[in-house]
């Protein structure tokens, strides 16, 4: 059986230490497990309380990073596993944490989903499209992502928004020292600009017909 040789208090922690073994090897314990073992120097230890040492203080130091990454702002589940990954934590222990944190509440996609596109709906500076984007990019389901997008369109006016940021887009461009555009190079630009906030065509093609009142435009 291996033999303890040596056992260190990790840096700025009082629960974690480093257990270094005659075969090599070091394991990294929670406290809970010094304590239950016995362990010191000189201690021989079975596989079996190597194992359950390596396990257990693996799937709490994964919770202790998994909370802690939580406690600053609201995750999704991917950002949460891919913060796990990082740390070095594997898949088998990964999915239990993110499956505890999500039965306490702590991961809630379609919560997280709501909140982020209306506090976006709040600030009305893009569409509907540049939203799914960027909720596709942090993990969220496409299902989840078409109700809260359902839910937006309740209460946001999409076209309202678009005409607003446009409007102030055209006065811009009307007041530019650079050359005077005429009035395609200005639906062009407005069009740009719109598609980049993730507008899509028919928003865009109403708001340019509302501004220019007709629509003679080569995209």
């Amino acid at each position: 059986m291996p033999l303890v040789i040596n056992l260190k208090r990790k840096k700025r922690t009082k629960e974690w230490y480093l257990i270094y073994l005659d075969d090599g090897h070091e394991i990294l314990s929670y406290i809970d497990f010094i304590i239950k073992f016995k362990i010191k120097t000189g201690k021989q230890l079975t596989q079996e309380q190597i194992d359950e040492i390596k396990s257990s203080s693996e799937l709490i130091f994964a919770k202790e990073i998994a909370y802690k990454f939580l406690s600053s702002k609201p995750r999704t589940q991917k950002e949460v596993e891919e913060r796990l990954r990082q740390k070095g934590v594997n898949e088998n222990i990964i999915s239990r944490v993110v499956e505890e944190i999500k039965n306490y509440g702590f991961i809630n996609d379609l919560e997280y989903a709501r909140s982020f596109v209306f506090d976006r709906a709040r600030s009305k500076t893009v569409g509907k499209f540049a939203l799914k984007q960027a909720l596709l990019a942090k993990g969220i389901s496409n299902e989840i992502i078409d109700q809260v997008l359902s839910e937006r369109e309740n209460v946001v006016d999409e076209f309202e928004i678009a005409l607003a940021l446009a409007n102030r887009k055209l006065k811009q461009i009307k007041s530019s020292k650079k050359k005077k555009r005429d009035k395609n190079e200005q639906k062009r630009k407005i069009y740009e600009f719109l598609a980049r906030r993730g507008f899509d065509w028919d928003v865009i093609n109403s708001v340019i017909r509302r501004i220019f009142n007709d629509f003679k435009f080569e995209n």
